[in-house]
């Protein structure tokens, strides 16, 4: 809501609000006064009295994928089945909130992988309806922006059990097949970042997603030590398997946001590669932040953004919270965490895909 946020400037001063229409010396004089009203350290007023780089330079990029054939028919299968869901819940204001959360999680799953979609299907098919509201939502956001996920493991998604086995026959045989668009994409990207000389960590929302990305990488990058780490492992656990994979002369690490803060990563890796869009934008700048970083040894590290073309999931993200995000941080020169405490943010972008549907 971009005439809320503008009022929000103006209650430090009510001329911030003309920053909305402003345009040319008055918006510069307005940017300017604004900035008074932020105290904050930056790396370039570090480079100001050191000399040298003490900071790499981050060169990011996006790389688009177009979901076709089987993989198009399955993803538009799944939205049918949501809207259908969400449609069938009518009145009943409890059914109508686990059907929200149900689908929501659903849709996340299906647009990490066909992995993870199993993985959410197989276990709400054995659910039925007994996990509570507030659990199933806690499993499908990205937590606070300053807290880690507690949980990577796929959430359940509700529905009929005739059609879920049919979703769930569907996404196994995508799991098993090859000709994966998103996987293609990553797999071209990472030749391309391995060959420059780049240690890359791709990070992606889910544990299933996570194993299905190592699986087929070790095999495709045989000469390259492969890692996984993920919530299933201890914090302890995590740190070491790090460290041992920093001892590869090529490596490559797959992560779930486990990873996405309190573990450093500079001295090993210099790329991210974002697999899964995350639902928080600040989760994206602590991602990258784990490489790029003081004591990362490179001059550049590399930031790369992977999303569906005509992934209409995708593409809700992109529009209801990232571009936003990235508005507001060329507004004000800083990330601000985008609040969704009654859950408004999560509604728009549940509606904006079953729009486009």
């Amino acid at each position: 809501d971009e005439q809320a946020f503008f009022r929000l400037l103006g209650l430090l001063e009510p001329g911030f609000e003309a920053l909305e229409s402003a345009t040319g010396d008055t918006r510069t004089e307005l940017r300017e006064r604004l900035s008074r009203h932020f105290v904050q350290r930056r790396r370039p007023d570090i480079a100001e009295w050191q000399e040298g780089n003490l900071f790499p330079r981050r060169e990011t990029t996006e790389l688009t994928y177009t979901l076709t054939g089987a993989w198009e028919q399955f993803f538009d299968a799944v939205l049918s089945y949501c809207a259908s869901v969400v449609e069938a819940a009518g009145v009943d204001e409890t059914r109508r909130r686990l059907s929200f959360w149900g689908t929501l999680a659903l849709m996340r799953c299906v647009a990490s992988s066909p992995a993870a979609a199993v993985q959410a299907l197989r276990t709400r098919a054995g659910l039925g309806d007994q996990l509570p509201e507030d659990e199933l939502k806690a499993r499908v956001f990205d937590g606070a922006s300053d807290a880690l996920p507690g949980d990577d493991v796929e959430p359940p998604a509700g529905g009929e059990t005739v059609v879920l086995a049919d979703l769930i026959a569907q996404a196994e045989r995508l799991a098993g097949q090859a000709g994966d668009p998103k996987l293609k994409l990553l797999t071209d990207h990472l030749a391309e970042l391995l060959r420059d000389g780049f240690s890359p960590v791709v990070f992606c929302r889910y544990i299933a997603t996570a194993h299905y990305l190592g699986a087929h990488l070790a095999s495709r990058f045989k000469d390259v030590t492969v890692g996984v780490i993920t919530g299933e492992l201890t914090s302890d656990e995590r740190r070491d398997r790090v460290d041992l994979l920093g001892d590869a002369e090529r490596r490559l690490l797959i992560a779930t946001d486990c990873l996405s803060e309190g573990v450093n990563l500079q001295d090993h890796l210099d790329a991210v590669v974002h697999y899964d869009l995350s639902w928080n934008p600040t989760r994206h700048e602590q991602r990258e932040g784990r490489v790029d970083r003081f004591g990362q040894k490179r001059d550049v590290v590399r930031a790369t953004l992977l999303y569906g073309a005509n992934n209409p999931v995708d593409g809700a993200v992109l529009e209801v919270i990232l571009r936003k995000a990235e508005k507001i941080r060329e507004e004000l020169g800083v990330l601000v965490p985008l609040p969704d405490e009654g859950h408004t943010l999560s509604q728009a972008l549940m509606k904006a895909v079953l729009l486009r549907k």
